[in-house]
């Protein structure tokens, strides 16, 4: 048996070696995130303020993300109608597909905040609570933010097999 002034170091030296072990490994910077349209009384602290469209009219989004690329399961990437930039579907996990239809039943007639790092940001109208698990940008994204996308969610063409079910 060990006396207790024993136990007493031991214990102050494993319990600072035990914190520093995760004290050094960075978070991955989030590329993709959604955020549910917040009012401007909500307050900096937990809205973001973004301009959009053509006149920049000034829109508020949640500053926490409802979900992020770890909730998609994989992207397709389109050529948008005005041919020069892409949208992009984005097919959501089980989990994250129920829980969408929870966000479109409260939040029906707000907007779905999507922001693409580094630069673009969008909205897209939650319309109907009877969502299949698809978000869809329709258009603004470049090369790049479709190469960034590759890097950290799967293209569909790498999970879907012709002529079988999702993997």
């Amino acid at each position: 048996m060990f006396p207790m002034h024993r136990w007493f170091i031991i214990i102050l030296v494993l319990v600072p070696a035990l914190l520093s072990i995760g004290a050094g490994k960075k978070a991955k910077p989030i590329v993709l995130s959604f955020h549910i349209e917040a009012a401007q009384e909500d307050g900096i602290k937990f809205s973001i303020p973004v301009k959009l469209g053509s006149q920049g009219r000034q829109y508020f989004f949640t500053r926490a993300p409802v979900f992020t690329e770890k909730d998609i399961a994989y992207y397709y990437p389109f050529m948008s109608k005005n041919g020069t930039t892409f949208g992009v579907g984005f097919k959501l996990k089980a989990r994250a597909a129920e829980e969408l239809k929870g966000i479109a039943l409260n939040h029906q007639g707000k907007l779905l905040g999507i922001r693409v790092a580094p630069t673009h940001y969008s909205a897209v109208m939650i319309d109907r609570p009877d969502t299949p698990g698809v978000i869809t940008i329709w258009e603004g994204l470049t090369q790049e933010h479709i190469k960034t996308l590759d890097k950290v969610i799967p293209h569909a063409e790498k999970v879907i097999r012709p002529g079988g079910p999702v993997r």
